[in-house]
């Protein structure tokens, strides 16, 4: 990414931040998920909520149908909300799992400005999903 490095600071271990970007970008966020083992079952939920929650950020980011925007929609207007402290609230998964929410807000608003401007890519895993192919002698039948 442009030959800088991203730090991964949560707000416990600040210090060195004026020689660190503040960012933490989505694969380090799920890198950081990889490393991590939360034994009680609340912070299990909320790091659940906040991956299914980025991961259909990044899946719906650039959708052109009108539910893959609106999921798109919901999912921003989630992490965008700095002042919502509910429960399952952005700034709330994020502060229950330590992870400082401004640093990954940048990181996810970051990812999608960079990406915008690509070419769009047509996604055609679906045609590998046994569930989604004709067989021969389905085609057959109707021809």
């Amino acid at each position: 990414m442009g030959g800088m490095e991203y730090s991964l600071l949560t707000r416990d271990d600040r210090g060195a931040e004026f020689l660190e970007p503040d960012v933490m970008t989505p694969d380090q966020f799920f890198g950081l998920l990889r490393q991590r083992s939360w034994q009680d079952g609340e912070r299990r939920l909320m790091a659940a909520v906040l991956q299914d929650g980025i991961e259909n950020f990044q899946k719906y980011a650039f959708a052109t149908d009108p539910l893959g925007r609106e999921i798109f929609d919901v999912e921003r207007s989630w992490v965008v909300a700095r002042k919502d402290h509910s429960l399952f609230a952005f700034n709330t998964v994020c502060e229950v799992l330590d992870i400082d929410p401004d640093c990954l807000r940048t990181g996810l608003l970051r990812w999608v400005e960079q990406r915008k401007h690509e070419p769009v890519r047509l996604q055609a895993r679906h045609l590998d999903d046994p569930r989604r192919r004709v067989e021969p002698a389905a085609l057959a039948a109707v021809g």
